[in-house]
């Protein structure tokens, strides 16, 4: 694995060769982006410049440095498939060490004691969703998972009832700390769009609809025609319901595959996309994370950046006789916020909604038998 370290900011800005030089099936990236060798062609961004006080974070003109990263999140969600890693951005492998670890003393909970944990339902969105609970793709079977979820305790009660308390402090912790890169990275999407700086972070000033999910994936049978056909996955096919999502995933977490859509949701009543085209996106190891834009996201500016299609299969007979745990960060908008399609991104594909009503319309989605 590449630790942070390995991939130092000197690295991550060393000059992109020359494109004649590049292979025919690679583009050209923006220097903060880096092709990641431990997961083919998904690129890393050096995050480091927005995570300090300097240049557009306070109201002055932007670094190079933060340029870079702008110019990295055009491709990657122009002309890529709007999925990346992020790197050196307040998070450190101690950080998400500890926060597993944490995650696997629920998980490592037996049945009789997890009747105990509070269970999620769409109206709160906090608590334990049970293995088979959920269906994120109604044309598929159960997904083959087990969550539990926390959002911010200043509007939600979230009930640590029967969960090892290293697991609640775990998770107030990385609430803080995800909730400063989500403002970052808010504002470096908004300058990479050309709006104004605060278009995204005013907008989610509040962080009620946020959501931090704790996810594990136990062993499973393994069926090779699964994934092609109606059979059950481990999250079906389906586009993130928010703004943007930050995915923390434990060692190299097989499974999950991403793949670009023509515009629009997948997923829910919708189904679909279970054709070929996917592309695997494996967890590159030390304090790097995937970050990918959701459907509200792509509502607002009117598919100019696409929610991706993604969802995490069973490759193999031996990638299902393991556990797969990770943590998803889903950054949305405040509740009451209205979202609709900025005028500047041309006529609009879609109707203005509450993010309130569009969230919960997509939950009961998922959880209804």
């Amino acid at each position: 694995w590449l630790s942070c370290a390995e991939w130092s900011l000197t690295s991550c800005f060393l000059p992109m060769p020359h494109p004649s030089e590049l292979p025919s099936s690679m583009e050209p990236v923006a220097k903060a982006a880096r092709k990641n060798p431990q997961s083919g062609e998904t690129p890393i961004i050096d995050f480091s410049a927005f995570m300090s006080d300097t240049g557009a974070v306070v109201g002055s003109p932007m670094t190079a440095g933060q340029r870079e990263v702008v110019d990295a999140l055009k491709v990657i969600n122009g002309s890529g498939d709007g999925f990346a890693y992020l790197q050196n951005a307040g998070i450190s492998e101690d950080d998400l060490e500890q926060w597993f670890l944490a995650a696997k003393s629920v998980f490592d909970l037996s049945e009789d004691e997890k009747l105990k944990l509070s269970r999620l339902h769409p109206s709160t969105n906090v608590g334990y969703s049970a293995l088979g609970q959920e269906r994120l793709n109604r044309a598929r079977g159960a997904d083959m998972k087990e969550s539990f979820n926390v959002r911010s305790s200043l509007f939600h009660k979230n009930d640590f009832t029967g969960c090892p308390d290293a697991f609640k402090n775990a998770a107030l912790a990385l609430w803080e700390k995800a909730m400063l890169a989500a403002d970052r990275y808010g504002l470096a999407c908004a300058l990479a769009l050309g709006l104004e700086p605060e278009f995204f972070t005013s907008k989610m000033k509040h962080k009620d609809l946020c959501t931090l999910r704790f996810l594990h994936y136990p062993p499973c049978d393994y069926d090779p025609d699964a994934t092609y056909g109606h059979g059950s996955l481990r999250i079906g096919e389906h586009t993130d319901f928010g703004l943007f999502t930050f995915l923390f995933v434990d060692g190299v977490g097989e499974g999950l595959q991403v793949k670009k859509i023509a515009g629009g949701e997948v997923g829910g009543d919708a189904g679909g996309e279970k054709d070929p085209g996917w592309k695997a996106v494996n967890g590159a190891g030390g304090c790097t994370f995937v970050v990918n834009t959701g459907a509200l996201f792509a509502r607002w500016t009117n598919d100019t950046w696409r929610a991706t299609a993604h969802r995490v299969v069973v490759p193999s007979s031996e990638v299902a006789k393991k556990h797969r745990y990770s943590i998803a960060m889903f950054i949305d908008p405040d509740a009451e916020e209205e979202v609709k399609v900025d005028p500047r991104f041309g006529k609009a594909k879609y109707e203005p909604c509450t993010a309130s009503g569009y969230l919960r319309m997509k939950l009961e989605e998922a959880n209804k038998k």
